[in-house]
C-alpha cells in the first residue's frame, strides 16, 4: 500500500457525488474540505491521478495528487485526521 494526498477543486454546481462516492469506496479520510488521505494499492500519483480523473469533469475541474514518503503535519484538520496519520505513519 501506498499513501497518498488528494486535493481537488471542482467548479461549476455539477454532481460530483460519483468523485465522493469513490473517495468513500477507497477508504479515503477527508482531512479538510476538499483533500483527501488515501491508503492504496496505486504505485504512483499518476496512476491514482488518472484513476480519479475518470469521476471528474475533464473541461473545468482540477486534481492534485501527491505520494507521501513521510509525515505530514496537520494543524486543526477534520477530526480523526491526527488519528489516520497516527495509524499510517
Amino acid at each position: 500500500m501506498a499513501y497518498f494526498a488528494v486535493s481537488y477543486q471542482l467548479n461549476k454546481q455539477k454532481d460530483y457525488k460519483p468523485l465522493w462516492n469513490e473517495m468513500e469506496r477507497l477508504g479515503a479520510h477527508k482531512a479538510m474540505r476538499d483533500f483527501y488521505l488515501l491508503d492504496v494499492n496505486a504505485k504512483t500519483a499518476l496512476e491514482l491521478s488518472n484513476h480519479l480523473k475518470q469521476y471528474i469533469d475533464d473541461e473545468d475541474d482540477m486534481i492534485f495528487v501527491v505520494r507521501l514518503d513521510s509525515r505530514p503535519a496537520p494543524w486543526r484538520c477534520y477530526r480523526g485526521t491526527t488519528d489516520w496519520l497516527n495509524s499510517h505513519f
